[in-house]
């Protein structure tokens, strides 16, 4: 079976956020979609309400992992500690480090994270660190060569 887990985040403008996270972390593969008039009957938007301000779905990538959005349609959004976006990423590529490395200084540098756990090596060899974004996700950036990552499946 081929499967992946594309988080999808609910935000009460998913396209200021698409623009937070252009800005902020670099984000790519943008994209974004607005509903027609007959979609946002559907889903009970108010009559004259302007569409283009409205996020039916959208998507974006950060450091090569793929996200979801839109409009918060079930409610306001509320953050939670439950649950962290870990970009995991193969240091054995020495350009992919040299990424997560800029990424974190940019997020950083930004002022609109709060810094958890500074990214710094960790006693299994790898370097990770964990910090809260304006929206109050919880990411976590964990960098290691992947080729020193013991499968507990292989004897």
């Amino acid at each position: 079976m081929q499967s992946r887990l594309i988080p999808s985040i609910s935000f009460e403008s998913a396209k200021d956020a698409l623009t937070y996270y252009q800005e902020v972390f670099g984000a790519t593969d943008v994209y974004r979609f607005s509903p027609d008039a007959a979609q946002a009957k559907q889903f009970g938007l108010p009559a004259g309400v302007d569409l283009d301000d409205i996020t039916m779905h959208a998507g974006f990538s950060i450091l090569g992992v793929s996200f979801q959005c839109a409009d918060a349609f079930r409610g306001k959004p509320e953050p939670t500690n439950q649950i962290d976006m870990i970009l995991d990423i193969n240091a054995d590529d020495v350009a992919n480090a040299q990424a997560a490395e800029d990424f974190y200084q940019r997020v950083v540098a930004s002022g609109t994270v709060t810094v958890d756990m500074p990214f710094e090596p960790q006693f299994w060899g790898g370097k990770m660190g964990h910090f809260t974004d304006k929206y109050g996700i919880s990411w976590m950036l964990h960098v290691m060569p992947w080729s020193q990552i013991k499968d507990p499946n292989i004897q």
